[in-house]
């Protein structure tokens, strides 16, 4: 049977008017796969707010003896390995603080966090720490960690590993994801093996969640490293530094899996003899993900045709013609719904951004009248055939920010980025001191058309950016799709003036979206501006951002604060809201079931977030 109706696949099919199509293949004879059972249940997590007590440690239960399991793993049967298409390799780089680290093919799964957090579920699982607490300003952050945490060679993990992975990141320059260290550490002080006391230079009531805390692939997602290993790297050497040796099972970490090989096109993650996790009583059981094994990723036809062959069991996300001939072409393969729109909203809200540095995007009048002439729900329509949805804020819609939401009903309406209005648009473009020339393309008042080419990537964007440039060039903006080889560059060193980019901000609170449009973030035209991609700042709003950060996440003040920021960034709309960003990722079912759904959301499904081991832990081996 088919998991959409066929009506819902037609409909698709016709009105998708540009992607991939899948290559005739047949599906392979496979056994049916065990019914999904429900995801184990990790230590309930504490609600973020003001403190959150710690309990006493218990001692670890007794268990079991140790698997007896060789290392690396000889063999591994297909039933018992989880294969894994998308990205390119980094082969022997297994170093966190290296730039050239890359989480998204498999690596995220060597690291542990303190937390991770879920948002489709708004659940958050305690991990190595099992509880925090602040002081009452804030500038104190108390972490108890969980007894029993060894690292991969049998060394004691304590909470002196995560005091020297935080003074590391502050003390030495050029290392990945170290700003929030040099910014607001203090000092980490080791009160014991359990209890680490983090203190502050200024308030921050979502250090442990930013900082800390696993999400999608956002925040600072420090990976605390072993001392006894990285004390004896050069200061100078550690950008440099692979961590990767065969015959020194490096890298060492606290999590089930190793490395037991890597190329440039496979990479193999065993699982390894023991885990504290399982020998503490933690996590009830080893997982029957035996070997992960990574290959590159190279396009979506092909992807589909692996899927479909058995070959792979989960790439990337894919287009909504794609994924829907696949779900109904196949009985072994799913997605996060068995229906409209195939996918999960994922923390990436797409607009239609501007670089507010260069003339005339400046100019808020300018930026309004691109709104108006975009009509987001042709974008959905013919770029997506339907399979989607608009946005009309920068958030992506999870259960707490749609909170926040609902509270600006009357800044939506008065300032509606829905409304579709080309008199509007001329109205506010010759106010702007815009003409139109003999072709009917606005002009300055020197004759010169503003570059308002579009900047998108194929084939994330293909779909949905020439719709956009098509409505643009007929509201009279000259405009044309482009995707050069350095497209992601050109976006964020200030070349393009208009470009498709997600927000890679909030999940639980706007405060981390709001971080996006500071002037601090926005860096010099011609460099690279990851953290500010607008460059867009506003005194007054930097100022309310400020007032958030030393406002705790669950104090009412919030939501008035939100409504003052979200006022002035929808009468300056440094970007254009455009459509929420869904994961449409295909998954199969053979040899493995308890993939998360909208059923069952006990995690977002993508193997290339740092969620990954909470997937993979829920996974269940159908023996097929």
């Amino acid at each position: 049977m088919s998991k959409i109706s066929r009506r819902e696949f037609l409909f698709v099919s016709t009105a998708v008017t540009a992607g991939a199509v899948l290559t005739a293949c047949q599906p392979a004879t496979t056994t049916p796969a065990a019914e999904p059972t429900k995801a184990p249940e990790a230590t309930k997590a504490p609600e973020p707010t003001k403190e959150t007590a710690a309990e006493p440690t218990k001692a670890p239960e007794p268990t079991a003896e140790p698997v007896k399991r060789t290392w690396p793993l000889g063999d591994v049967p297909r039933n018992k390995t989880l294969i894994y298409s998308y990205g390119a390799a980094v082969p022997e780089m297994y170093n966190p603080l290296s730039p050239s680290y890359n989480h998204q093919i498999g690596h995220a799964i060597l690291w542990e966090p303190c937390a991770f957090y879920g948002a489709h579920a708004d659940k958050t699982y305690m991990w190595l720490a099992e509880s925090y607490k602040y002081n009452d300003d804030a500038t104190e952050c108390t972490i108890t960690f969980r007894k029993g945490i060894t690292w991969s060679d049998g060394t004691p993990f304590t909470a002196n590993d995560v005091a020297f992975s935080m003074e590391l990141l502050k003390r030495v320059d050029g290392l990945n994801r170290s700003a929030t260290y040099k910014t607001e550490l203090e000092a980490a002080e080791v009160v014991d093996d359990t209890t680490l006391k983090v203190k502050l230079n200024q308030t921050d009531w979502r250090f442990f969640f930013k900082s800390l805390t696993f999400r999608f692939d956002l925040g600072d997602d420090t990976a605390i490293l072993p001392q006894h290993i990285y004390k004896d790297i050069p200061d100078e050497e550690l950008v440099n530094f692979k961590f990767w040796d065969k015959d020194k099972v490096w890298p060492v970490t606290t999590g089930p899996y190793g490395v037991s090989n890597t190329t440039d096109q496979v990479t193999y993650l065993d699982l390894r003899p023991t885990w504290w996790a399982v020998e503490t009583g933690f996590v009830p059981a080893y997982p029957d993900v035996e070997r992960l094994l990574w290959i590159p990723f190279q396009n979506d036809t092909l992807a589909a045709q692996q899927l479909t062959n058995n070959e792979i069991d989960q790439p990337l996300d894919m287009r909504p013609l794609l994924i829907a001939s696949l779900l109904a072409s196949s009985d072994h393969i799913i997605s996060w719904t068995p229906d409209l729109p195939f996918g999960y909203t994922d923390w990436w809200p797409i607009s239609v951004q501007f670089c507010t540095a260069k003339p005339p995007f400046d100019n808020p009048k300018v930026r309004w009248a691109i709104a108006y002439a975009i009509d987001q729900q042709q974008v959905v329509d013919v770029g997506w055939g339907g399979v989607g949805k608009v946005a009309f804020t920068p958030f992506p819609e999870f259960a707490k920010l749609n909170e926040y939401v609902a509270g600006i009903k009357d800044i939506t309406d008065k300032y509606n980025v829905l409304e579709y209005n080309l008199d509007k648009s001329a109205a506010l473009m010759t106010e702007a001191g815009f003409t139109k020339d003999a072709e009917g393309f606005w002009v300055d008042a020197q004759g010169v058309r503003p570059d308002c080419d579009l900047y998108a990537a194929v084939p994330l964007f293909a779909d949905i950016a020439p719709v956009v440039a098509e409505q643009l060039t007929k509201a009279g903006f000259k405009c044309e799709h482009k995707a050069p080889q350095d497209v992601w560059a050109a976006k964020v060193d200030g070349r393009a003036s208009m470009f498709l980019f997600g927000h890679g901000g909030a999940t639980i609170d706007p405060w981390d979206t709001f971080m996006l449009y500071r002037k601090e973030n926005a860096l010099p035209m011609g460099q690279q501006s990851w953290g500010n991609i607008t460059r867009w700042s506003n005194e007054e709003f930097t100022a309310i951002t400020d007032e958030m950060n030393n406002t705790a996440m669950d104090d009412p003040k919030m939501k008035d604060l939100f409504h003052k920021a979200m006022e002035i960034w929808f009468a300056e709309l440094p970007d254009c809201p455009l459509v929420q960003w869904f994961h449409r990722i295909p998954v199969n079912t053979t040899y493995w079931t308890n993939w998360p759904t909208a059923e069952n959301p006990y995690m977002n499904s993508a193997l290339w977030h740092q969620t990954m081991l909470q997937v993979v832990l829920g996974l269940k081996a159908t023996n097929a």
